[in-house]
């Protein structure tokens, strides 16, 4: 994969993951995406973000459990059940 902005600007990678979850605000956004809108690799880079995103998404909620019952997937041998 080719090395885009979000791999050499951590204030960039911030700004896309605040627009993948969607928490910028208006004017913020707009930003954005006029930035993505002039930068092809990134644009590529944030549509592929997308799309895994929404199959993580998608993924979890075939997992997800009854109401009630307990997730013991991540606890080890020596947490206390």
């Amino acid at each position: 994969m080719d090395i885009t902005e979000f791999d050499r600007d951590n204030i960039l990678t911030e700004f896309l993951t605040d627009y993948l979850d969607g928490k910028l605000g208006r004017a913020e956004h707009r930003s954005f995406e006029e930035y993505l809108a002039r930068n092809k690799k990134e644009r590529e880079f944030v549509r592929k973000a997308m799309m895994g995103k929404k199959a993580l998404s998608r993924m979890a909620a075939q997992f997800e459990l009854p109401v009630g019952e307990k997730d013991t997937s991540s606890l080890t041998a020596t947490d206390n059940h």
